[in-house]
């Protein structure tokens, strides 16, 4: 930890870390700690020479100390046993630049991070990072510091990405924890604009005290509403963005709202662009819609903010009469005929089909959402490119593919490369069948294709992983890439 500003090394606090900064009473360092330690040299395989096994730091455990290491294995303890001066623990962590494993000060008498029973200064806090593999976060705990000011702790850039965090009992702590609400407790939250841990509104019914929830606009953890009678959302007045971890599981979602007989609608009405969000950048949010009132519908505001989120069940349908989309152009489909030539946004099912080819041209450069399935068929194209500002499609329909690309026998390339998303009910099907001979010259660009919509993609009637792939139809890497961004 920095314990000066003329020490700029930083601690990179990995995987099981425990970072305990309080003034309660331990019994104990703990009584898992071999275990925990264990954990650490395991899974890091640790070098015995730069492993620190003992306990708690001491002039007697002192000589045990790998000094000459910038990386350590080790659980450190500083505690009331700890008999060093602060200059000399000063020195000691001064090499430190890597702890594998955690730290733990409780029960000192000193007034800084490194030695704190009167704790006032926290900056060591603040320019720590701590990073969790994937499955596991750092349990991260700041506690009963009375003279101690973490106000701005949860949203620093350090912290920003725990989901866990628990601050609390000192002079001035952040965030609310959201695991422990409950309807009894829920007037105590009348000035929390932030949770922490996740939140749980199960078995609850309609009441005043939902009002308390108003002001909350960020909820870090994931989240399950189920069991209700709340026909809407809406007392999340100001609620923006939910923060999560889904992992890589399927059955594991961020937003969980299910089995509430009586919602009708969302009812948020701050929602930010990316309503559901996964704390892990390679993994997307999830969420999960089920088991609601028939007739639950999302708004056009609400379906663009989730646009990007992964659904384990969404049973829902568009709110017909609340698709305002503001400025943006959008237009309802009746043929390409009588389309106008200016919609950014189309809403119902685009049918392209024979005699449409010279209608194709309003499309270009301007179509990016269409609301409904996108078809082309029985015509004599021979590209898509009048659709290459196409960025979004949403569609609840579970029975018909959301693409179907049929009977277009000049038909020589098909390319979609500003498509982002499908937002679909369904598997996101896509049919691809009877076009030209070579459409996709190998099962590889065939896979490219289907890997960049991220769609399940059936090319004359197989699936693109199973399609046949000859010698001379190789495709090598460049050509590979080439068609991800063509």
């Amino acid at each position: 930890t920095r314990t000066s500003k003329a020490h700029n090394n930083q601690i990179h606090i990995l995987m099981r870390c425990f970072f305990l900064i309080s003034i309660c009473l331990f019994l104990s360092v703990s009584s898992d700690f071999e275990e925990d330690l264990q954990a650490v040299l395991s899974y890091y395989r640790c070098n015995p020479n730069c492993t620190f096994k003992h306990s708690e730091i001491t002039s007697k455990t002192l000589p045990f100390y790998p000094l000459s290491c910038s990386s350590i294995c080790g659980i450190l303890v500083v505690n009331e046993n700890t008999d060093l001066p602060y200059f000399q623990l000063k020195a000691l962590f001064q090499p430190l630049e890597t702890l594998r494993g955690g730290i733990r000060i409780e029960n000192t008498t000193g007034t800084s991070i490194v030695n704190n029973s009167q704790l006032i200064d926290a900056r060591a806090i603040y320019n720590t990072y701590l990073m969790s593999i994937p499955s596991e976060e750092c349990p991260f705990y700041v506690l009963n510091n009375k003279k101690l000011d973490v106000s701005t702790l949860c949203e620093s850039s350090n912290y920003r990405q725990l989901l866990e965090i628990q601050v609390y009992n000192n002079k001035k702590d952040c965030g609310c924890r959201g695991d422990q609400l409950t309807s009894g407790n829920m007037r105590s939250y009348k000035k929390c604009i932030g949770l922490f841990n996740g939140l749980k509104l199960t078995n609850m019914t309609t009441s005043s005290d939902l009002k308390s929830l108003s002001k909350i606009s960020v909820i870090k953890g994931n989240v399950e509403i189920a069991y209700t009678n709340f026909t809407d959302l809406s007392f999340f007045k100001h609620l923006e963005k939910v923060k999560g971890r889904s992992f890589d599981s399927p059955e594991t979602v961020i937003l969980d709202i299910h089995d509430n007989p009586n919602m009708i609608r969302l009812g948020l009405n701050a929602v930010s662009y990316y309503l559901v969000g996964n704390v892990e950048p390679q993994w997307e949010g999830s969420m999960n819609l089920q088991n609601l009132h028939p007739d639950f519908c999302l708004t056009y505001q609400e379906v663009t903010a989730l646009s990007t989120v992964r659904f384990k069940n969404l049973q829902a349908k568009f709110c017909e009469t609340e698709m305002d989309t503001g400025y943006t152009k959008s237009c309802k489909f009746t043929s390409m005929k009588n389309l106008d030539s200016d919609c950014v946004i189309i809403f119902g099912n685009v049918v392209i089909e024979s005699g449409d080819e010279e209608y194709v041209g309003k499309l270009e450069e301007t179509i990016r959402d269409i609301y409904g399935s996108l078809t082309i068929q029985n015509t004599n194209l021979e590209d898509i490119r009048f659709l290459n500002s196409l960025t979004y499609i949403y569609f609840l329909h579970e029975t018909i593919p959301v693409i179907r690309i049929i009977n277009n026998p000049k038909l020589k390339k098909v390319a979609l490369p500003y498509m982002m998303s499908i937002f679909a009910k369904g598997k996101k099907e896509v049919v691809i069948d009877n076009n030209a001979p070579n459409l996709f010259r190998a099962s590889i660009s065939c896979l490219a294709f289907q890997h960049h919509i991220r769609a399940n993609v059936t090319y004359n009637g197989r699936n693109c992983s199973k399609q046949s792939m000859k010698p001379k139809q190789a495709v090598n890497w460049e050509q590979f890439m080439f068609i991800l961004h063509s």
